[in-house]
């Protein structure tokens, strides 16, 4: 496997607290690998802390990455937090920071200070790992000979198959990414298959 395209992610969800002048900042980061993914950890830290004044996060994935200050002043949250991710070499992670205020401000050197202190208590908590990169697959076969798929799982490399649903037919299947190209061109070699990137 091609190394050049491995990346260092964190293997589970880690949290810190970091508490500034009476203001309460919980940081948490999670390993991601879509933007799906990221909008639903929001959400749902959205609905763990209502009362939350602000959640601000970065994510990076690939070359793709944001940062959101929700409100704080520009480049106070979001910016310090990406710089975390990015001084540990992370990829395919999202950092969230959630603050309750206290009742004091900080200034914005104050909120830089205390965004960056909890993402990196957070981030140097977390177990770190080096993760090769994946592609979801549709498979089908249009004469319905499933067993061919079936059979090609034992001799490829295929990560994790889902057998198709009633409605489209499609296997769902999941290979490395450095393995893509390799797997697709012997699919499509094969009569009657039909090879699909999901959207």
């Amino acid at each position: 496997m091609e190394d050049n395209l491995s990346y260092l992610t964190i293997e589970g969800v880690s949290e810190s607290e970091h508490r500034d002048r009476g203001s309460k900042f919980l940081a948490f980061a999670y390993p991601v690998d879509n933007r799906d993914a990221i909008k639903q950890k929001l959400d749902a830290l959205w609905l763990q802390y209502p009362d939350a004044t602000h959640i601000c996060y970065a994510w990076q994935l690939g070359e793709e990455y944001r940062a959101n200050d929700d409100g704080e002043p520009g480049n106070s949250a979001g910016m310090p937090i990406l710089r975390r991710i990015h001084s540990h070499g992370l990829d395919h992670v999202l950092v969230a920071v959630v603050r309750c205020y206290g009742g004091k401000k900080l200034g914005v050197s104050g909120l830089i200070d205390a965004y960056g202190t909890a993402a990196e208590l957070a981030l140097s908590n977390a177990k770190v790992l080096r993760e090769h990169p994946k592609v979801d697959l549709l498979v089908r076969d249009l004469q319905n000979r499933d067993y061919i798929v079936y059979e090609l799982q034992g001799k490829h490399n295929i990560l994790n198959l889902i057998p198709p649903d009633h409605i489209s037919g499609y296997f769902r299947l999941t290979v490395y990414q450095s393995y893509l190209d390799e797997f697709v061109n012997q699919l499509e070699s094969l009569p009657n298959f039909e090879v699909q990137k999901p959207q």
